[in-house]
């Protein structure tokens, strides 16, 4: 075991630890031969059980457990929920991509905290000067009454690290949520053969698909396909952003991999009975919908798009996170897309060698968890500023809900 390894075990135990414990995720015979584990929080803390998934155990608890501690601080970090100061600078809770006006308005809108929004410190990047930001999109507490997701949270061996893969994630699912709500059809790629194989064995299919968006030198893939288990197909979707493209299709195969395993335990415990649409309140039915409804996951026009090559690797692509980070802040910024961070290390997590930030962009798109209440505000309406000369293949917003689980 790693000194990195030894130290991220002391997060864990019924006793004191930050994670209740980890568990080997059980592997079937139709379930593709990767390491999986499920790092399973303690039972008062937010965020539920994470996963991660590799090509060994020791990478999977590692990713599992890495995805929990994130978690566990974005729930703990104790942030001020007061007003900004006078004059000082601060991003307002309505410059943010989340909900409209018109939605706010309409009968059961579910945030309350958007009549009275807190706000709290953060730092701009790449600049690194102070601006305000609404507390409740940093942290994943439910008291601010805000739709506060994941995205944008990463805990790493360093801030760097984790600023890196935290900006890559708001990157892929602003990417992904965009074009699933105008209903795009995105080019095709190639899948690798080491990745295709194992699948086919299965009886599965899968493919790769290039939702790179324009303001991105970091390209954005996504791996969707099915995978059968008694009769049934396990339909669902995983997405990643690197800058080398060979890193993001292996991450989102991986993720897809996670998926289909989630989708067993699921089919157990629910059978395959369909969902409607306005029954995907939550990340776990979302993964489910297309599984139980096959018609319409052969009907999506994501298998309609061009075929073409994959994206190349970015300049900074193998250079070290600094430079990578340096390379797609910098575009961003030259896009006109701010980006904050706030760090959300808590005294435990310090303890194991990890540190955990949340970033946060008013100009990108968040993905939504309640199908009933998709992000329509901000710029989720530009399609052109993210895939120009695309047009969409279903009325916006997408009355389909997204796999993402």
């Amino acid at each position: 075991m790693t000194a990195r390894a030894t130290l991220l075990e002391r997060a864990v135990g019924w006793r004191q630890g930050v994670v209740a414990e980890l568990r080997a995720v059980p592997r079937g015979v139709a379930d593709v031969p990767l390491a999986g584990w499920a790092a399973v929080a303690e039972p008062f803390g937010h965020g539920g059980t994470s996963g991660g998934a590799a090509p060994d155990d020791g990478g999977a608890r590692t990713a599992a457990l890495a995805e929990a501690l994130e978690r566990y601080a974005a729930g703990r970090f104790p942030l001020s929920g007061d007003q900004a100061p006078p004059g000082a600078p601060c991003w307002r809770l309505g410059e943010f991509s989340l909900h409209s006006a018109a939605q706010r308005a309409r009968r059961g809108f579910p945030h309350p905290g958007y009549r009275d929004p807190g706000a709290t410190l953060a730092w701009t990047l790449p600049g690194n000067t102070e601006v305000w930001v609404p507390a409740g999109l940093v942290g994943l507490r439910p008291e601010p009454g805000l739709p506060a997701t994941s995205s944008g949270l990463a805990a790493e061996t360093s801030v760097v690290r984790a600023l890196l893969r935290a900006t890559q994630e708001l990157v892929e699912r602003d990417a992904f949520t965009v074009a699933w709500l105008h209903g795009l059809a995105p080019a095709r790629v190639p899948v690798p053969e080491d990745l295709a194989a194992p699948v086919r064995r299965l009886g599965g299919t899968i493919a790769a698909l290039d939702l790179t968006p324009a303001y991105s030198p970091h390209p954005v893939l996504a791996v969707a396909g099915t995978l059968p288990l008694g009769g049934r197909e396990r339909a669902t979707l995983g997405l990643a952003c690197r800058a080398d493209p060979a890193e993001a299709l292996a991450k989102a195969w991986r993720e897809w991999c996670q998926g289909t395993v989630f989708l067993s335990v699921w089919l157990a415990e629910h059978g395959s009975a369909p969902l409607e649409p306005h029954d995907v309140t939550g990340f776990d039915r979302h993964a489910a919908f297309y599984t139980g409804r096959p018609d319409r996951w052969a009907a999506l026009p994501w298998w309609r798009g061009p075929e073409r090559s994959a994206p190349g690797r970015s300049a900074a692509a193998g250079t070290g996170a600094a430079a990578e980070l340096a390379e797609l802040t910098g575009a961003l910024t030259a896009a006109g897309i701010r980006l904050a961070y706030r760090e959300l290390t808590t005294p435990e997590l310090a303890a194991t060698g990890i540190r955990a930030v949340r970033v946060l962009s008013p100009e990108l798109v968040p993905l939504h968890a309640d199908h009933r209440w998709p992000h329509l505000g901000g710029t989720c309406p530009d399609l052109a500023r993210r895939f120009p000369g695309a047009a969409g293949h279903t009325p916006f917003p997408n009355p389909d809900p997204h796999p993402l689980g």
